[in-house]
């Protein structure tokens, strides 16, 4: 039960500014969560209906070391017992604002997609006045995502019959549930991904108002990208802890270093093409993720190259 209730618990609002959004939904051998953005539903072997506390209900079941026996009491909260151990969880009554899902099924990749989602979501932004920067654009073949900084576009092989945007929050759910979903349903506002017994993930879409020319103009720009220097991303760790507030790093006389001025900082002498400017922990994102780079582009945005993908990376001013 730990395992179901584990699994819905992304779902679960941190304020407790409407209070049946902190706690879960047990109806019809379900358990629900929602937080006003995202809904998860997993099957659960218990037959009554009830709202209790959230945290407090994982907390008592985290608690059980024998049999378990969970009930309604006669005051309407829940009821946990173990041998001797027992616990009471707070309920709330009546009506709660937990979601379904609705909409038309389409059919996609689960693989293909839980892959790209993985490889995207580090890239994906959090910036409140560019909302389209805060998912993952789902566009037929392509998926993509920016956090002003880079921008990475995944070609997904197989098509998906949508362009819908997924928020940073749904795709992190994806991925700590670590399994592929296998169906989908979508509405103009929400999306749904179904899992193989019964789970499932509903979380709202975001605009998919994408400046996609800007984007196909940039990487559509003619480069001629070549491996990174053997190193370089060993050489980013062992300089990353004396850079400056700003996350320097600049490609300067054959070395990586976090100072302009050669007699501060660190430097680690690796075999460059150019000289540049970066932000350390966006070129730390590279990592796993690049075969091929153009860096001899700069100042203009580093093109960069991968398995089924391909991005670019803007520099900082010298």
């Amino acid at each position: 039960m730990l395992k179901e209730l584990k699994f819905v618990q992304g779902a679960v609002a941190k304020k407790d500014l409407l209070p049946a959004m902190t706690h879960f939904r047990i109806e019809d051998g379900t358990v629900r969560s929602y937080n006003g953005r995202l809904a998860i539903s997993s099957p659960i072997a218990l037959d009554f209906t009830c709202c209790p506390r959230a945290d407090a209900m994982v907390k008592a079941i985290e608690g059980c070391r024998e049999a378990t026996t969970i009930s309604v009491t006669a005051s309407g909260n829940l009821s946990v017992r173990s041998g001797p151990f027992r616990a009471l969880v707070g309920t709330v009554q009546g009506e709660t604002p937990h979601v379904s899902p609705e909409g038309e099924p389409f059919e996609f990749d689960g693989a293909v997609l839980f892959e790209a989602m993985r490889v995207l979501e580090p890239f994906v932004g959090n910036d409140a006045s560019r909302p389209f920067t805060n998912g993952v654009l789902l566009d037929g073949a392509m998926a993509t995502a920016t956090n002003n900084t880079c921008i990475v576009q995944y070609w997904l092989r197989s098509p998906i019959p949508l362009r819908v945007n997924v928020p940073r929050e749904c795709i992190r759910e994806l991925l700590r549930v670590g399994e592929p979903p296998v169906s989908g349903q979508v509405t103009r506002d929400s999306i749904t991904f179904h899992y193989p017994d019964g789970r499932w993930i509903r979380s709202q879409l975001l605009t998919t108002e994408w400046p996609m020319d800007v984007v196909s103009r940039l990487l559509d720009h003619p480069s001629n990208p070549q491996p990174l220097p053997a190193g370089f991303f060993e050489a980013l760790a062992t300089i990353k802890g004396m850079a400056d507030g700003a996350k320097r790093v600049y490609m300067m006389g054959g070395a990586l270093r976090t100072h302009a001025n050669t007699e501060e900082g660190a430097a680690y002498e690796l075999d460059l093409p150019c000289d540049g400017l970066y932000n350390l922990h966006m070129l730390g994102l590279l990592e796993g993720v690049v075969k091929t780079i153009d860096l001899t582009l700069y100042p203009g945005p580093a093109l960069f190259f991968g398995d089924y993908l391909r991005g670019a990376i803007v520099g900082m001013r010298m």
